[in-house]
């Protein structure tokens, strides 16, 4: 928030320098992040008039101006289009010197004498109101300086205000606050309005709970025009644009006391009455930001006979906003329900000054007086006669509850030892204080809505008592282990597998937009999804951390990256009824070349399927027996990252029937719609909930033999649909007690081998750790091994 030292002076009798009061804003929690002085960095400017204007003999955009300064009259080539004979300027003369140290001295311009130069406000440091040089009002003498009708310098400090302090978004409060802690009195606002008959605008609110109270006052026979150079000086030291008189008023106001007001010209509001409802299916309001915004059906707005003319506490319509041609003027003054506010500020993705502090919570009985101080303005600036407000209001609240509290416990949360005296004087500068038995009772004020425990009082304490008075004192330590989850400990290893296995972890959201959802062909209606989004790109909670994968493949391709190895681990979301389920899971995304580029050869071979059905082996080793089933299988179930797979060139992982991993090749529709169509992508998913849950025994050493294996290679031709795990299966199944591994080497299906058949070659190991084996043992076991395979599967040796 703007302040200005000069506007905040009016609120409290302050003796310091900006940089002092900046020093002690920091102390209550207030950081001023930029201190900008501001004034006249000038001299030798005076009002001068344009005697005369010619067009200049030898350029067309130059024109050359008699300007007089009251002394004397000067030559003057000017370039601003705007200029013209009679105006009243600001003048620099020869030995003026402008901001930036820009010494004016007469010199030719393009064969004729300049004396000096007629300036805009952007020359002289001042806030631009208009292209062209600077016209002024008529009234100052030729001759006076310009420095001193801008009136004293001032300090413009840029004060950081915590969401919980909106009480502290205005001049007023923050000299409420400062008053505190100086322990000096706030100087008195101006007085209210005098008031005529009643309103003839009625008011009425259908949801007292969405706006407990609603004020409007209508001021007849206005007259709208420019403001006063004050009020115009005010607005445009903190950054505002001045507009009219009356929107002026408004915005002063705001900035002054923290209350959101709005003017209407009642001309333009139908039916002559004000209504405070929700809105209906398919109307809209065009805002004074001149756009059109569709409302929701449900949000608060304030509508007269016919349509909206506001969204309330947020921004007024451009339909019937106060313009020069306004005679009459409708003055609102309502506090409006934080989550209303936020909730219509949201949906519309509209903010406004106004919003930003009924969002945060306005004072809920400063409604009316900003209202009265608003209407004598207008009164005084506009003229005009005002009538008694139009009322509606909610019943009176219960009074906030008190907090009951003591010095010494407000000394225990802080571990300080302030004074009870210290204690009260801070509390009674705040809100009421009153004694009882061991302590006392404190009710916050209605502004302030942080205030409801002893902890909330405490900090007040050790903000104005300043916690640099709070002995330092080491906590006492009881450090242990912290016990790690299932999840966390399966976690670390499969990240250590992964990173082992040349992948890099990423980090993604856990949020996506509706785009993405739909690029990665995932259900978007079924979803959990964020009530009031921050943005368009987290508005639903992922189904599947492949997606972010996908993006961050991207992103590395189109910046030259040959190859990705990626993988996340993170929650996946789902709605189970009306309650959201988290499931934790691995993902992995592969490729671009297996090796690195300086080790290739001429045609390096890319990331495969198989790569991929390798790794997540490799992350179910353990588990037992894995079977391995198409996605269209019934057995195989379903997943929320199948959609992302391809249909025929994926498998399923299952581990006694159970799910528990999916690798294949990337959907060709989402690999266009990452770009990746060319690169043939192999992802990976994985229930990482299942391997935290797996029961696992602890490996257990086993001797090896130091004596020499024998190994033998069969080429079996069976049916070709045969798969081989059937084939280790029956091999395995002949309980040999010498057999220690079975490979298959070697699959052929061509000449030779009979038509709708293939042949597997497949290496048997076999030894003991007490002998060698002989040649009749391992024939004998060959023999069984093929009587096997002929017996179960009709497989025949290839000859």
């Amino acid at each position: 928030m703007k302040v200005s030292y000069n506007w905040l002076k009016e609120h409290l009798a302050l003796d310091i320098s900006a940089a002092e009061l900046s020093a002690h804003l920091l102390r209550l929690g207030f950081e001023v992040s930029e201190h900008r002085r501001l004034g006249p960095t000038f001299t030798g400017v005076v009002v001068g008039k344009v005697v005369s204007k010619a067009k200049h003999p030898n350029a067309d955009k130059l024109s050359v101006c008699v300007v007089d300064d009251g002394a004397v009259k000067r030559t003057v080539v000017c370039g601003a289009p705007n200029v013209d004979a009679g105006q009243t300027v600001a003048y620099a003369r020869p030995g003026a010197v402008l901001p930036g140290n820009f010494k004016i001295e007469g010199r030719k311009l393009r064969g004729v004498e300049s004396e000096g130069m007629i300036c805009s406000r952007s020359e002289l440091g001042l806030p631009k109101d208009a292209d062209g040089i600077w016209i002024m009002s008529e009234g100052p003498e030729l001759g006076a300086d310009v420095g001193s009708l801008l009136g004293p310098a001032d300090d413009i400090l840029e004060v950081e205000i915590t969401a919980n302090r909106p009480d502290a978004l205005s001049h007023r409060g923050l000299a409420r606050e400062l008053a505190a802690y100086f322990r000096e009195d706030l100087k008195p606002l101006g007085a209210g309005a005098a008031e005529s008959a009643k309103s003839s605008f009625p008011v009425a609110v259908t949801d007292k709970d969405a706006c407990p109270y609603y004020g409007a006052r209508l001021i007849e026979g206005v007259s709208v025009g420019e403001s006063p150079a004050w009020l115009k000086a005010k607005l445009e030291t903190i950054g505002l644009r001045p507009i009219n008189n009356v929107a002026d008023i408004t915005n002063y106001i705001l900035h002054d006391v923290g209350q959101p007001l709005h003017a209407f010209d009642a001309d333009k509001l139908a039916g002559s009455r004000i209504i405070v409802r929700r809105s209906k299916a398919g109307e809209k309001l065009t805002a004074l930001d001149h756009k059109t915004y569709d409302l929701p059906e449900g949000l608060l707005v304030i509508a007269d006979g016919n349509k909206p003319v506001a969204l309330a506490g947020v921004m007024g319509g451009e339909d019937t906003a106060v313009t020069a041609a306004t005679k009459r003027v409708l003055l609102e003054g309502a506090f409006f329900a934080p989550a209303e506010v936020r909730k219509s500020s949201q949906k519309t993705r509209l903010r406004s000054d106004s919003s930003y502090r009924f969002e945060r919570g306005a004072d809920p009985r400063a409604a009316r007086t900003a209202a009265d101080r608003a209407t004598a303005l207008i009164l005084q600036l506009a003229g005009g006669t005002a009538a008694r407000p139009a009322e509606a209001a909610a019943a009176a609240s219960a009074a906030r509850p008190r907090v009951r509290a003591s010095a010494a416990r407000i000394n225990a949360v802080l571990g300080s030892n302030f004074e009870e005296e210290a204690v009260r004087r801070v509390l009674a500068s705040i809100g009421d204080l009153r004694d009882e038995a061991g302590g006392f009772q404190f009710a916050a004020p209605t502004w302030r809505h942080d205030l409801s425990t002893v902890n909330d009082l405490a900090e007040e304490v050790g903000r104005f008592l300043s916690y640099d008075n709070v002995p330092y004192r080491m906590a006492p330590m009881s450090p242990r282990t912290a016990r790690l989850t299932p999840v966390e400990v399966e976690s670390r290893r499969v990240r250590a597998r992964l990173a082992a296995l040349g992948l890099f972890e990423a980090y993604n959201y856990d949020l996506l937009s509706e785009k993405t959802l739909a690029a990665c062909r995932l259900p978007g209606d079924d979803g959990p999804r964020v009530s009031n989004p921050l943005s368009e790109d987290w508005a639903v909670l992922r189904p599947s951390l492949l997606p972010g994968l996908l993006k961050n493949a991207q992103y590395n391709l189109s910046r030259g990256a040959d190859a990705v190895r990626f993988f996340e681990l993170g929650k996946s979301y789902a709605l189970r009824g009306k309650e959201v389920d988290e499931t934790w899971r691995v993902a992995a995304v592969l490729l671009g070349p297996v090796l690195d580029s300086r080790w290739q050869a001429a045609r390096s071979p890319r990331a495969s399927f198989y790569d991929g059905k390798a790794i997540l082996e490799d992350l179910l080793d353990g588990v037992g027996a894995v079977a391995w089933d198409k996605l269209s299988a019934p057995a195989a179930g379903r997943t929320p990252s199948d959609p992302l797979f391809h249909p025929a060139n994926s498998l399923r992982a299952l581990v006694n029937g159970t799910p528990v991993g999916t690798v294949g090749w990337l959907h060709p529709r989402v690999a266009r719609a990452y770009d990746l169509e060319g690169e043939g992508a192999v992802v990976i998913d994985a229930d990482l909930d299942w391997l935290a849950g797996r029961e696992t025994t602890a490996a257990r050493f086993r001797e090896f033999s130091a004596l020499p294996v024998s190994r033998r290679d069969l080429a079996v031709v069976l049916d070709r649909k045969t798969p081989y795990e059937r084939v280790e299966a029956v091999v395995r199944g002949c309980r040999i007690e010498e057999l220690q591994d079975v490979l298959l080497f070697d699959v052929y299906a061509g000449k030779n081998v009979p038509e709708g058949r293939i042949s597997l070659a497949i290496r048997l190991t076999f030894g003991r750790a007490d002998r060698t084996l002989t040649d009749a043992e391992i024939a004998k076991a060959v023999e069984t091994i093929t009587a096997a395979l002929s017996r179960e599967l009709g497989a025949s040796l290839r000859g």
